[in-house]
Order: structure tokens, then sequence, then C-alpha cells
């Protein structure tokens, strides 16, 4: 019963996590926005939070995030792995990513400078993924680790305020749901890495490879175009 309690404020925590986005993005119009409130707010800040009053000192909270030392060298091999997926997958099927044009409109539509995008794929590459995994799969997977069902609930969660930015990148339909198909996969595995190793590296650095490998076909994009 306090295990299905637990999980259940877990999911609730979790739901807000989209609106964030969601607000930020298609209310606001603001990336910026998004980096303050999302990731530094409810990616980061709010765990220590909820740490800090449940009376874990901040060592204690990053162990519980699952920051160890084990699980970093397979993590580094899956983030090199995951880094070339994105570009492999560029050269096989180049219709699924955006051209320069789409790419210029949307980092405008999100409150950036499109003429000169480096300093936020920059700090994109180096802060979206690790913030998101120290929350999906760091701080919400923690101990007692929900059930199967709940897992894959969250992984619909993450998935979802993907189809923000992913329905403003793809070409087309069948691109966006080939796209969408591939983080809900992703989050699955990640998910699973977060259990064998028992550590957060695998997916953190998994994500954070995926993630420079796809920013920086963009960034080739944006050079071409």
């Amino acid at each position: 019963m306090l295990r299905d309690m637990d999980t259940s404020r877990r999911l609730l925590i979790a739901l807000a996590g989209p609106l964030v986005v969601v607000l930020g993005l298609v209310a606001c119009h603001s990336a910026p926005l998004v980096f303050l409130l999302y990731h530094f707010g409810f990616c980061l800040a709010l765990p220590l939070a909820v740490s800090l009053r449940a009376g874990l000192t901040p060592f204690e909270h990053v162990r519980q995030l699952g920051l160890v030392r084990r699980g970093l060298g397979t993590g580094l091999a899956f983030g090199l792995a995951f880094a070339s997926a994105p570009v492999l997958a560029f050269t096989v099927a180049p219709t699924l990513f955006p051209n320069a044009a789409t790419l210029r409109a949307a980092l405008l539509g999100w409150g950036l400078e499109p003429a000169a995008p480096a300093g936020f794929l920059f700090f994109l590459a180096l802060f979206n993924g690790p913030a998101e995994e120290l929350f999906w799969r760091g701080w919400v997977l923690r101990d007692p680790v929900p059930g199967r069902s709940a897992r894959v609930v969250l992984a619909a969660l993450f998935t979802s305020y993907h189809a923000v930015t992913i329905g403003r990148l793809a070409p087309d339909p069948p691109a966006a749901g080939a796209m969408l198909a591939a983080v809900f996969a992703g989050a699955l595995l990640w998910t699973w890495m977060r259990a064998r190793w028992q550590s957060v590296w695998p997916a953190l650095l998994a994500h954070t490879g995926s993630t420079c490998g796809y920013l920086f076909v963009c960034a080739k994009l944006l050079d071409a175009g």
C-alpha cells in the first residue's frame, strides 16, 4: 500500500513536467524559460528540495539519484554508441531530419537567435540530457522502484512533451511518428539501464550522447543552409 501511494505521488509530480514544457514553448514561446523552469527548477531543484525536506543530506540525495561509481564506464560506452545513432540515421534516412529553414524558424519561434545558435546548441548538449535523466531515471526511479506498469507510464510521460519539439522540427507526420517512437524506445531502454546497473550513469550518458549526435546533425544542416 505504501509503495502504491509513493508511486502515485511520483506519477502526479512527473505529470507536471510535460505541462511546464508546453507552457514554456507553446504558450510563452521561450526556450530559455523552459531551461529555467523545467530543466533547472523541475528536474533538479524540486527533487533536491523534496529530499532535504525529508531529512536527507545533499550527499544522500546524490546517491539516491544514482550518481554512484558503478556503471560509469558502461555509460561512456553507451554515450559514444548513442551519439553515432543520429549521425547514422541521417546518413541512411535524411528525410527524417528538418532542413535549415525549418530549424531557423523553430529557433526563432522559441525565442532564440537563429543566426547564431552555437551557444544554445552547446548549452543544450551539455545540460538537457543530464537534467532530464537525473529526474526521469534518477529521482523518479529511486528506491522503492515503481512497478513495471508505472515505469511504462513514466516513459510515456517523458515522451509526451517531446511531441512539442518534434512536431515543430519533423518534416512530415510519418517522420514525427518515427522520431517519437525512437524517443519512447529510448526512454524504455534508459529505464532498463537504471535498473540493470543500479546507477543513473548509463542512461544519463546514453541520453547525452543521443542529444549531442542529433545536435551535431542540426549544426551541420544550419551551416550548409
